[in-house]
């Protein structure tokens, strides 16, 4: 009767144990994606604001006239290839509108504003094998003087 009760007792704590090692294995891998999740959604991030700064570049950069009207999209793509940025041009704000050819300009009372743009960026992940399948979305609206 005594070595059935300690073969009994053996395999509850072999079983007990065995939970618990399965247990910490799921957090530890739960916190291996989340420390993943979070580098690639700062990087995202930093992207973001370098494809916003980029973006007004180009706006200052562009030719205006009759023919060009004004920029209304730009895409940019990250140098290792894991993000791509859609950025677009909502609003013109222009003091003078016969310096402003855009369809979507809007014409405002004072000059310390001229020039401002709404810009909408969304950055998204690519599906290069880099990103080890995390998708990652972020959006944002601000309104930026070039």
């Amino acid at each position: 009767m005594k070595k059935a009760f300690g073969i009994m007792s053996a395999l509850l704590i072999l079983v007990l144990v065995s939970f618990l090692l399965m247990l910490v294995l799921k957090v530890a891998s739960i916190s291996s994606k989340h420390v993943g999740d979070t580098y690639l959604k700062s990087q995202a991030i930093l992207f973001m604001q370098s494809s916003i700064e980029n973006s007004i570049l180009a706006i200052e950069g562009y030719e205006r006239n009759s023919s060009n009207k004004c920029l209304k999209h730009i895409n940019f793509i990250s140098s290792d290839g894991k993000f791509e940025s859609n950025t677009t041009v909502l609003r013109y704000y222009c003091y003078d509108m016969n310096k402003c050819p855009c369809p979507n300009a809007v014409k405002i009372d004072t000059p310390q504003s001229h020039g401002n743009v709404v810009l909408y960026t969304i950055v998204n992940t690519t599906n290069s094998d880099r990103n080890k399948g995390y998708k990652i979305r972020i959006e944002k609206v601000t309104i930026q003087k070039p």
